[in-house]
């Protein structure tokens, strides 16, 4: 009984830590016994590493009193303020706080709402510059949205891939050309060759035409109309539709149905980008290049999820090869990349689950062990941490 329980204790503490972590994110100002298992108090510090001859600004979080941890590098979403993203701090500092050390590296193209393959090169460089300042082999990535994707392809590049230990995919994409059809048509596909309809968010639609304005625009109206969008993603409509008034009435008139959210009269110009950006859009997505991948993964989706559609996880799950899939959830628990712990018990436990694989990953990466998938009698921790 000794033995057993000094050979479980580790994983049963990867539960307990996975359950604290999630109430910590979705809650910043949760208290408790739990919120406050085995948490450090985190320093913050402003960084840059080199990509293509240029800084690249970074912060580093640090468990306070730890002198080494694993690394893990947090990759944003598409937000204008990058790694200043409230949210994307709180779960820096959540993650840090559970004993890792932590870098968030800005990726200038996913903040101005842009999915290209040069970003994809900039994560690499991004965990090869951590990597080598924590003088580790490798540290692992937990990537949101659409850098999902990108880490994935990232982790795929010979490149880059001796420096990435694992990486944990949060509402990531399996192909962009999926992704902007279903902002088209409100139909995302099923490799199976079934198609399930949502409504999507106006907010696809709305990059679609951020990142490609001429395609849509008079070319004495392309300029307003960027930072006309760019002021529509920031939240600032009042600003935006002023700003508007200078442009042609024709070009006003696009402007209109953007903000009335008729996202069907923009269709056919959305199904023509996909012709047009074919092989850009296959450069930055990790179709194609999975069976490339030598590390472990972990995949979580929303299921209702209405900007990258729940489906193109399915997708990753076919490609990626079996050994290295630690595990593959569509959850209600969360939306695209917020969680709500408003939901059954059975749902919170496989989140538990989920992102006790991660931090599993994370503690047995680059120390010489296989990695292994945890006991399901484990979840009775999860049980007695979630009912609290």
């Amino acid at each position: 009984l000794p033995i057993a329980v000094i050979l479980l204790y580790p994983l049963a503490n990867d539960y307990l830590q996975a359950a604290s972590l999630l109430r910590r994110i979705s809650d910043p100002k949760a208290t408790g016994w739990l919120a406050n298992y085995e948490v450090h108090p985190v320093d913050v510090r402003d960084t840059t590493f080199t990509f293509r001859g240029m800084p690249v600004p970074a912060h580093v979080y640090t468990p306070r009193g730890v002198s080494f941890a694993p690394g893990i590098v947090i990759i944003h979403g598409m937000h204008r303020l990058g790694i200043d993203d409230p949210r994307l701090v709180n779960s820096a500092r959540a993650v840090a706080a559970s004993g890792f050390f932590v870098m968030t590296p800005l990726v200038p193209g996913v903040a101005d709402y842009r999915v290209e393959g040069e970003s994809a090169d900039l994560i690499g460089a991004a965990a090869r510059s951590f990597a080598q300042e924590l003088h580790v082999p490798k540290v692992g990535i937990l990537a949101i949205s659409f850098s999902g994707g990108l880490s994935l392809l990232a982790a795929s590049n010979p490149q880059y891939s001796p420096s990435i230990a694992w990486v944990a995919s949060v509402g990531g994409y399996y192909d962009l050309a999926h992704v902007l059809r279903f902002f088209a048509t409100g139909e995302a596909a099923r490799p199976d060759g079934s198609v399930e309809h949502m409504q999507p968010h106006e907010y696809g639609p709305l990059i679609v035409v951020y990142d490609e304005p001429q395609d849509f625009f008079a070319p004495q109206d392309v300029q307003v109309a960027h930072e006309a969008l760019k002021l529509l993603l920031a939240e600032d409509g009042k600003a935006s539709e002023v700003l508007t008034k200078t442009m042609t009435p024709a070009d006003q008139e696009i402007m209109q149905r953007i903000y009335h959210k008729q996202r069907a009269s923009f269709a056919p110009a959305i199904l023509a980008e996909i012709d047009k950006r074919r092989e850009e859009l296959a450069a930055a997505s990790p179709a194609g290049h999975l069976q490339a991948l030598h590390i472990p993964v972990l995949l979580l989706h929303g299921s209702d999820d209405v900007i990258i559609p729940p489906t193109e996880m399915l997708w990753l799950q076919r490609d990626i090869p079996k050994k290295y899939l630690r595990d593959a959830l569509i959850s209600p628990a969360i939306g695209h990349v917020n969680f709500d712990v408003k939901v059954r018990l059975r749902d919170r436990l496989a989140l538990v689950h989920w992102m006790a694989l991660m931090i599993h990953e994370a503690r047995t990466a680059g120390d010489g062990q296989d990695s292994m998938h945890l006991p399901a009698g484990l979840w009775l921790a999860s049980v007695a941490t979630m009912v609290q």
